[in-house]
This record gives structure tokens, sequence and C-alpha cells, in this order.
């Protein structure tokens, strides 16, 4: 039998009724009118009487309008209904009047209309977060409308085996793990090793334009049966598509930890502190009994889940909140500042599971920001294409590039170095490969400070792709990755600087300016696009930091550019130490130009005769008494 109980009834009679206390019918009646008329609570009355959750005291059949005494049902066999559907919509959390679907796979249910197109995208809108503690970067490239294009790809492959219609049957494609449809052929491949690294959009600049590849077929039979199955079943047939590659489960929890540790505060309680605050264990036991078909979820479990690594894929951990939002909606109800909180909780941490898809390493590198200035140096397993951005208002500028979103038009999803590393949506027309000449941006902001710190954080993430991947990954030791680091700022400063006194050089002679012509058109004549290198395999990785360093001095192509770095940075600590010692000469001058001098003996004064001379002694004032008497200051006034 379909309950017809609204959410947030029986926690309202669990008060009155407590100890298996007995109230009148019409008392009832009256604390459910704070949210619902008089006669829908006359009827939930009537419904909870006829299902067996509300008991009349005595045996006497009940006239109808006459007072009578209930209480709670105290069998709890009586009231489960294990192997009978959830009573109540998974989506709405409602009974509604509509008759419910019972899932295919599990005992939940939902209503026809409210079942999701897309599994990862409620159907319902966010509450305001204005004043909130956690407020969405309005900067972020996924919002609302800019996911569109991944929300649609991702519904073009619902399920591993769904039927697709090739436009071209000769092309050959492929799924990434964010189920984004690429083509095999524009893409450089190197060659094939045992080093699991990965890139992204790295493409040469006239290939950049995709084909649309894939048309989702409307008469796929898997697409009615995707229909029967709720929400959390929908989310498990994707979770190994939609798994971020080589993320191990003990990586995956800790990142799941650091997005649960941020945005678990938005609740301030759930129905199982709830129940263990105001009632019994067994007032607890009923109301669970007549409520929930499955175990009540609360927010300890899902921190004891993270703790003991239980979740296998993200897919888990979103159902995991899903079930928490729905014994949240139909215990508190759907209008309740509760059941708000965990829009704002799925809201965020849906954000930050979209981010774990993307690229799992620059996730954990933005949490570990804390531990290390320079996080955004660090390379990640997935490589990312370097590329020149450009903003409205803004320079060309140093950039990462998450992702190229392809179904309106080219739109790169970039993040930039230096600062606070902020995000950005920049369209192909604006992007500009990393190997293009400095010189030739625009001038606006290349001489700021910001700038060449940018540019510092580009290079030394380019001197660290050379490194071996292990150095940076989930169980590598913090300490090495810092120490390459340090060793690698030096030469990324000197780098930068040797680029911002390029921009202004001296005057010369017709003769050296001509030289300087050729050399840069034979500099400039083959331009090469910078690759990154592949790193080391995990399986031969060397023993000792040491050796990796060593290596990287005895490198052949590297051995000039070694020697102009050496070069420049002993020139730099020349000059700095130069412009050390002028400023010390310039403050030794100005405290000499302070002090008062011996008209005689050129020694320090310790007083003035007049305005015009100063003596160290009355002898020194004596024996220049003659030649200082014509000039005198306080004779002439005399």
């Amino acid at each position: 039998m379909v309950s017809s109980i609204p959410p947030g009834v029986l926690p309202n009679w669990m008060h009155k009724l407590k100890n298996g206390a007995y109230m009148s019918n019409k008392i009832l009646e009256r604390c459910l009118l704070s949210f619902m008329s008089e006669d829908e609570a006359s009827q939930a009355v009537e419904d909870a009487i006829r299902m067996g959750i509300l008991v009349p005291k005595g045996k006497a059949a009940r006239a109808k309008g006459k007072r009578i005494s209930l209480c709670f049902a105290q069998k709890i066999g009586e009231l489960q209904q294990s192997l009978k559907p959830d009573p109540y919509c998974f989506e709405c959390h409602l009974p509604g009047t509509e008759p419910l679907k019972k899932c295919l796979s599990c005992v939940r249910s939902f209503h026809a209309n409210c079942q999701r197109k897309n599994p990862h995208r409620p159907n319902y809108s966010v509450p305001s977060d204005k004043g909130q503690a956690y407020r969405f970067p309005l900067n972020e490239s996924d919002m609302e409308e800019s996911c569109d294009e991944e929300d649609d790809a991702q519904q073009g492959t619902a399920t591993p085996a769904s039927s697709t219609i090739p436009v071209a049957p000769d092309t050959s494609y492929e799924l990434d793990y964010n189920s984004n449809i690429s083509n095999k052929d524009p893409l450089k491949h190197e060659a094939d090793s045992s080093d699991d690294v990965f890139f992204v959009s790295e493409q040469p600049a006239r290939q950049r334009k995709r084909r649309s590849t894939l048309i989702k077929s409307e008469e796929a039979p898997e697409a009615n049966n995707e229909l029967e199955l709720c929400t959390p079943c929908r989310l498990l047939k994707l979770s190994d598509l939609l798994n971020p590659p080589h993320v191990s489960i003990e990586e995956l929890n800790c990142l799941l930890d650091y997005s649960w540790q941020t945005y678990h505060s938005w609740l301030k309680k759930d129905v199982r502190k709830y129940m263990a605050k105001h009632w019994t264990e067994r007032d607890s036991a009923l109301v669970k009994s007549a409520l929930f078909k499955n175990d009540t979820l609360g927010i300890s479990d899902i921190s004891h889940s993270i703790e003991i690594k239980k979740y296998k894929h993200l897919s888990e951990f979103l159902i995991d909140l899903l079930d928490l939002q729905h014994n949240i909606g139909i215990f508190f109800g759907t209008k309740c500042e509760e059941y708000n909180a965990t829009k704002w909780l799925l809201r965020d941490i849906t954000h930050d599971i979209r981010e774990i898809r993307r690229c799992s390493d620059c996730y954990r590198h933005s949490n570990e920001a804390n531990s290390c200035t320079f996080w955004f140096a660090k390379p990640c397993t997935q490589r990312h294409e370097l590329v020149y951005a450009k903003q409205y208002g803004s320079p060309h500028w140093p950039a990462k590039v998450i992702r190229v979103m392809t179904r309106k038009s080219n739109i790169y999803d970039v993040r930039f170095f230096g600062g606070s590393h902020s995000r950005a949506l920049v369209s192909a027309r604006d992007i500009l490969p990393i190997d293009t000449d400095i010189s030739q941006l625009s001038t606006k902001g290349k001489n700021s400070r910001t700038f060449n710190a940018a540019l510092r954080e580009l290079r030394c993430h380019m001197m660290l792709l050379h490194q071996p991947m292990y150095l940076f990954n989930f169980y590598a030791d913090p300490r090495d990755a810092e120490d390459l680091i340090n060793r690698a700022l030096p030469h990324c400063m000197e780098a930068a600087e040797v680029n911002a006194s390029v921009k202004r050089p001296r005057a010369a002679t017709p003769a050296s300016a001509k030289k300087r012509k050729i050399a840069a058109t034979a500099t400039t004549a083959t331009p090469k696009r910078l690759q990154p290198s592949r790193r080391c395999s995990m399986t031969s990785r060397p023993e000792l930091l040491q050796q990796i360093t060593a290596h990287m001095d005895t490198a052949g192509p590297f051995t000039g550019y070694r020697e102009l770095v050496q070069e420049v940075l002993f020139l730099n600590e020349e000059l700095t130490r130069n412009k050390a010692e002028l400023e010390i000469m310039k403050k030794e001058l100005k405290t000499v130009k302070r002090k008062r001098w011996c008209q005689h003996c050129l020694e320090e004064a310790e007083f003035d005769c007049c305005f015009n001379a100063s003596y160290c002694s009355d002898e020194c004032k004596r024996r220049d008494k003659r030649r200082h008497q014509g000039t005198c200051g306080l004779q002439l006034k005399s």
C-alpha cells in the first residue's frame, strides 16, 4: 500500500507520543497545521491509522468526528515493509498523488515526471547562498550555462553499452574518462612505453578545432531501460567510466576527505543526530521502521566510510550524499533549512567531484597549497597543454589548459600561472602557443612584477616536467618535490629576468643592429612547439634523488643552456653585491652631509662660531681667528 503521509509528519507526532503515550487525534491534527491545511492534517491521521502507524486505544470502533486516543504502534514488525518499495519519491521526497515507479535494481521509487534526464544534474534550482559560509565561485568554468557541453557528452554515453550512430564509419574514436568524445587522429602520440602519462589538449594549433563525431541514437533500446532505474543505480552503471584513471582507493578517499572536511559543516544536524538527541532508542527505531527502507545515513557514517577507505568510485560517495539528502527530505520536509543545506552541500561537493574527474593531481595539489608555495608548478600525470591566454582588458598570460569545450565553439578552460591561479573560459582566438616569442605579445603588463612571477612559475613547471612522475604523485615524499622546486627556482628566476632585460635593448650601431637582425631571423626561422618530455616509468625509478640531479647536470642538449644560466647567475650575484655596496655608500654620504666639520682641522665639529664656521675646540678657533675674522657673521652683525 502506497503511503500518502507527507514528510515531516511522523517526527512531529513522535514528540507528542514518546514512550508509548496516548494523545487525542485532534491534538495530532493541530500539531500539523503549521505546514499543512486542516483537511490535509485530518487525512494524514486517517492514513496513519489505516496503515497501522497510529493505533487507537482499546478495540472500540471509531465513530466519525469522535475524539479518540492514539499512540504510536509499538511493534516494529508491523511497521517494517522491507520487501516493498520506498513510499517516497527519491527526487521530490513526496508521496504525491501520482503512482510511484519502483527501480528495477533496488527498493527506491520515483515519479516518472521527477526522474532526472541527466543523473549528474539535479532537477531543482539551488537556493541563493548569499551570506552563507561557502559561496560558489562565480568565475568557475562549470557553472550551469557552461556545463551544457560536458553534461550533453555524458548523456551521449549514458551507459557503457549505449548504442551510437557514427557519422564517419571510417574514423576511429575514443572516450576519455570524462565521457568526452575525442578524435584520435589529430592528437600527437609519442612512442609506446611503460610510462603511464596522459596529455590533455596537446594538439597543434591548426588542428584544435574538432569535428562532431558521434550522435546519440534517439531509438536506442537502452534509453528506455535507463529511465526505469533510479538516479543512484544510473550513477553506479557509470562509476567505472567516470572514475579518474590511475587513482588508487587510498588516494581517492583522501581527495574525497579534502572536499568533505571543507563542506560538511553545511549540515548542522541529520536524522540520526536528531533522533538520538530527542528520543529513546525504541522510539527512534519505530520512526525508522515507518519511514525508511534502508538504514538512516548520517554525517558520521560518511566520515567513517572515508576514514576506512570504503569508497572505490566517486559515484559511491555521491550516492551516499543523495541518500543522506533523501533521508533529510522525508524526515524534516522539503521546505526547511536542513533540506536547503543539503542542496548547498551537494552543489559544492559535486563541483569538487567534477574537478577530481578532470585532473585529480591538480585538485590534490591545490588542497596541499599550504605546504608548498609553488604547488601549481608541480606536473600532473595527465599533462596539460601550456598556452598564453588572453582575457578582455588583460595581456596574454601563461596558463594551463584544463579542458577544451567544442560543442558550440572552441572554448578553452584554462587556469593561469601566478597570483591566485584564477580560472577562466577563453576563446580559441585568444590562445597562443607557449613557444610564442614574449616580445611579440602586447606590452601591457609585461613589465609588471606579477607577470614576471607568473613566468617564473611557468619555467619552474617546464623544468619539473623533465623529472620522473613518481616524485609528484600521491605516494611521493613531499620533501623530494620541495627539494626539486628549490633547485629549479634560481634558474627560473634568472630566466624571467633575462627575458625582461631583452625588452629594452641598448642603442647599437647600424652594423651591430644588422647583425642582431640576421641572428634573430636565424633563430626564429624554424619555430618548434614545446612538448613536455616523457617521464620515467614507475617500474624503472632510480633509488636516490641525487642520481636524478646528476643526470640533469650531465645532459647533453642542456649543457650550453646551463653554462649560460650559471654565467647569468654569477653576474646577477655581482650586480646584487654592487647594488648593496652602492646603497651603503649612499647612506654614509647622507650621514656625512648632515654632520658639522671644523673650519681649521676638518675634524667633526663640537660647536658653532656662526652660521659660516664650526670648530672642534677653542684652540682651532683661536688659530683660525685671523682668517675667519673678516667673514664671521657675529662680528658683521655687531
